[in-house]
Parts: C-alpha cells; sequence; structure tokens
C-alpha cells in the first residue's frame, strides 16, 4: 500500500452512465418523504436518459411524489488499493403507466427484490449526471 494521493477525476457524462449501466445494480434513491430525507437502496436499469426501478403498491418506495426531485447514486470501492467511483443522477421520478411500456418492463430483466403484485414501476428522467473516479477503478 502507498500513503501517496491517489487522482481523483471527474467523470464525463458517458463514463457516468457507462458505471451507471453496466457496472452496477443496486443504486440508492433519495427523496423526501413527509419532510424528512431518505436514502434506499434499489435494484434498477438504465439507459442513457433514465434510470427504471420497481417497487411494491403501499411501501415507502411507492410514496414517491409523482415529478417530484429525486437523486440516485450508484459506486463501486475497493478499500485495499485505494479506489473506486461514484456516479450521481438528478431528476423527477414518474411513475410508468403507459400499458405498453409496463408490459415491456414487466417481460424485462428487472425483477424487484422485494417488490410483491401489484408492481409499482417507477422512472427517474436523467436531467443532470455526475460522477467521480477515485484511483484506477
Amino acid at each position: 500500500m502507498t500513503t501517496s494521493q491517489r487522482p481523483l477525476h471527474n467523470l464525463s457524462r458517458k463514463e457516468c452512465l457507462e458505471f451507471l449501466q453496466y457496472h452496477s445494480f443496486v443504486g440508492r434513491l433519495g427523496f423526501v418523504l413527509d419532510g424528512r430525507p431518505m436514502v434506499l437502496p434499489v435494484n434498477y436499469l438504465a439507459d442513457e436518459e433514465a434510470v427504471v426501478f420497481c417497487t411494491a403498491e403501499g411501501t415507502t418506495l411507492s410514496a414517491v411524489a409523482e415529478g417530484s426531485e429525486v437523486v440516485f447514486e450508484v459506486d463501486d470501492s475497493h478499500p485495499l488499493e485505494r479506489s473506486g467511483w461514484s456516479v450521481v443522477v438528478r431528476g423527477p421520478a414518474r411513475v410508468v403507466t403507459d400499458p405498453g411500456e409496463v408490459e415491456a418492463l414487466r417481460r424485462g430483466p428487472l425483477r424487484s427484490w422485494a417488490a410483491r403484485s401489484p408492481e409499482r414501476w417507477v422512472r427517474i428522467t436523467i436531467q443532470e449526471v455526475t460522477g467521480r473516479r477515485l484511483g484506477q477503478h
């Protein structure tokens, strides 16, 4: 192990989206509920425009207000190497209501680890994405 400073690199939008799409499958959703900040883990899918997750009706996650601004974060770390990365998405959350889109999501690879029927699919539009990488990973 070395005690020298590790280089901190700001990720480009393209790099952020690559980490978001291909290097993580569980993220943390940050939102405000009843005036109090909340952060909860979700498994998700992402593309260049949005992050999608599934929850069940009546859960804390289903209480995310339609159109409310949320943050979504994914990361990975390598403590022995003192390296890692983090990506943060900001944007509005909306419930997916289009029947064709809901059916396509149901047929897709994403399965909530916790949700039971009836499902509630939520899309976070990526209005802003930022990220940083420490070290080589």
